[in-house]
């Protein structure tokens, strides 16, 4: 389904790549080779659901244990200026320019029923985004912020050094290898969508995330077909960045590096490349402090 692709993206992490590889933990120890104590690395996913909140104090005694906090992009040192502009879209192209009328008037009313606002006022919006925004709309926001950034208040908290493993305009450039045409393509099918489509793969991915049950989030996304030349970017690319950085930092400090699900598994994903290099990658067992 189209609205599955969509939910994958704006999730912010590419759960359709994760493999049962490593179905048995979120967190995971790294150590052996050159580092002197062990680090961590943890799946996380960028939404502001308490349910993912809900891990025990393995993962607190984990983070506390380290010298240092990392994660994709440090979320509070980021140039708002850069974040803004890369919301939108090339000067003299317009969503309305991009679409035919009665695609616009579609998602004019949409946008009106979902997030009280006319599609005019976000006419030159990138459609990625704009999608995202939608479907953020239904989703829950039982906390404050979203999971990457929780991670973050409390290494800053802790007094810990904070490091991003990629810059801002890495992930930009993921979400620019999908063509404007195709953006369009995935926004008009959060439009069109059964009413409550959205809110079931939500749920649906959201159980899988927390029984660890990567293999059921492939099954999900199965029929998902994004342009190979994203894949690579968003995944592939990315994760070679990241693993420099991580092992730059972990080699300096002890080390709890939370980045999305996604860039852990897999071939080409971090914990097969460090085990590659000759590190030990040991899935880290806890528990969720309630059943769902």
């Amino acid at each position: 389904m189209q609205s599955n692709k969509n939910i994958l993206l704006t999730c912010c992490i590419a759960l359709f790549a994760v493999t049962t590889a490593f179905s048995q933990s979120l967190m995971w120890k790294v150590s052996g080779k050159s580092l002197r104590s062990p680090s961590y690395l943890y799946g996380t996913i960028h939404i502001q659901d308490q349910r993912v909140f809900n891990f025990d104090s393995t993962v607190y005694r984990a983070l506390a244990s380290c010298e240092a906090f990392a994660m994709e992009v440090l979320m509070d040192e980021l140039d708002m200026t850069q974040v803004q502009t890369s919301m939108y879209l090339p000067k003299g192209k317009t969503l309305s320019g991009l679409m035919p009328k009665e695609d616009f008037a579609r998602l004019d009313s949409f946008c009106k029923a979902r997030i009280g606002t006319s599609v005019i006022f976000l006419n030159t919006m990138k459609p990625m985004f704009l999608s995202s925004a939608l479907e953020q709309a239904v989703m829950p926001t039982d906390q404050d912020m979203a999971l990457d950034v929780f991670f973050l208040q409390q290494a800053r908290n802790q007094g810990k050094l904070c490091f991003g493993v990629e810059d801002y305009t890495d992930q930009m450039k993921a979400l620019d290898a999908i063509s404007l045409d195709q953006q369009i393509d995935i926004l008009m099918h959060v439009v069109d969508a059964p009413a409550d489509e959205s809110e079931k793969m939500y749920d649906s991915l959201l159980h899988a995330y927390l029984a660890f049950d990567f293999g059921e989030m492939m099954r999900l996304f199965a029929d998902t077909s994004l342009p190979s030349e994203f894949n690579s970017v968003l995944l592939d690319k990315r994760n070679v960045v990241m693993l420099k950085k991580f092992e730059s930092l972990a080699k300096a400090h002890t080390l709890f590096c939370a980045v999305g699900a996604a860039h852990l598994g897999g071939d080409k994903g971090l914990i097969a490349m460090l085990r590659k290099k000759g590190y030990t990658v040991d899935p880290v067992i806890f528990e969720w402090k309630n059943n769902f």
